[in-house]
């Protein structure tokens, strides 16, 4: 079986990497066509796409080029640094008769005795270079030779390489919008995906990834979190972007893999133990680290929005008090005495806090659910202030 592997960080996917991948399916008669977006790329850490993002893309840019192309989501979902070595080994367990070809670029071959586990990767896959007419010159000859002799497989591609690049693409887009195709185009636009306004590109990604990666009531009431919490931040003058950012992302990890959940929820800095936390509240504190990583928000009253929305804690700040209670109340929420905790949290947040957790208890309790110690730190925390406040 001949697979061809195609890999890069496509932030986002332009007009030369279709070009490439075109000629490299016509090298020879290949079973299957591999495009592998990269998760954590280990010589590119500053993608400015989510993963999730760029792997719709891919979907968006490649995926008419032939019927045996499949677009991969591994690198992003296996938990590990990228190495290429592992995307081979992977697919070696995948197809135990595989012969695999990967597309690399003529530059490559002067780095490529330093990848990691390099000998394995020689050995592993053929090598297919693609480089204009006017580069096969000796000097890439002679590398080519010498990689030969440490056991590495190598074929060139002559190809029409188009001369554009995705970092040229983020820095001057609406420029050279010709670089992208216009599927991917509209992507960008609607959603502001690289905007040079941090903010604006910052809620457009939030509510791309929103729709891409819940189901559609989860992204329904993500929707109304957002619109209940940018009412209450103007009654309350807070930060709106802020608060619409932290609504879109609160519950970004509801709907992911038990095993990524907790992998993330893990990294987030939780003070107790991850065995002390209820499963129920763990979504949060992934999605946290899922800001923080993968679209680069170092804010802590967006990141403590995010993680303290299902459980509450002690020392809640305004915009974690908003989210909170967004969550708890937005319009497609139906409980007994919900009106009446809407109408405290239009006027005093403290005030609502306090009856809303002391609501979610009797809920938690009343289920026979363990009880999460910060949602009763949390109710002490209102319940003092409340009283230095009477």
């Amino acid at each position: 079986m001949k697979i061809l592997l195609f890999g890069g960080a496509f932030d986002p996917p332009h007009r030369g990497h279709i070009s490439i991948l075109k000629s490299a399916a016509a090298y020879d008669n290949f079973d299957k066509i591999i495009v592998m977006p990269t998760g954590t790329p280990t010589h590119k850490k500053n993608c400015t796409a989510p993963f999730d993002v760029r792997l719709y893309m891919a979907q968006t840019a490649f995926a008419d080029i032939a019927s045996n192309v499949e677009i991969s989501n591994w690198e992003g979902t296996n938990l590990q640094e990228d190495y290429t070595y592992r995307t081979l080994q992977h697919l070696q367990s995948e197809y135990s008769d595989a012969e695999i070809y990967m597309v690399i670029g003529s530059d490559s071959l002067f780095t490529l005795h330093s990848w990691k586990n390099a000998e394995f990767v020689m050995k592993n896959c053929t090598a297919l270079v693609f480089a204009r007419e006017d580069e096969l010159e000796d000097d890439i000859a002679q590398r080519a030779a010498e990689l030969e002799k440490m056991g590495a497989k190598i074929r060139f591609v002559k190809a029409e390489i188009i001369n554009v690049s995705s970092s040229q693409f983020r820095r001057e887009g609406e420029i050279n919008a010709d670089i992208i195709t216009d599927e991917v185009q509209n992507i960008v636009d609607e959603y502001s995906l690289y905007s040079a306004d941090e903010t604006a590109r910052l809620k457009g990604t939030a509510k791309l990834l929103a729709k891409l990666l819940l189901d559609e009531k989860r992204y329904i009431h993500t929707l109304n979190v957002e619109k209940l919490a940018a009412e209450l931040g103007e009654i309350y003058s807070l930060d709106v972007e802020k608060l619409r950012i932290a609504a879109l992302l609160h519950d970004i990890m509801k709907n992911a893999p038990k095993d990524i959940l907790l992998h993330r929820a893990k990294q987030s800095g939780i003070i107790n133990k991850i065995e002390d936390k209820p499963k129920q509240t763990l979504h949060g504190f992934a999605a946290a680290h899922y800001a923080k990583t993968e679209l680069g928000i170092d804010d802590d009253e967006i990141l403590w929005a995010v993680k303290s929305h299902t459980c509450g804690r002690s020392g809640m700040q305004d915009i974690e008090k908003v989210i909170y209670l967004a969550d708890m109340l937005c319009e497609e929420r139906c409980f007994e005495g919900k009106d009446y905790l809407l109408s405290l949290a239009k006027q005093n947040l403290d005030k609502a806090m306090f009856a809303s957790l002391e609501h979610s208890l009797a809920f938690v309790k009343s289920k026979g659910n363990t009880v999460d110690t910060d949602s009763l730190e949390a109710l002490e925390y209102f319940r003092a202030r409340l009283a230095r406040n009477l």
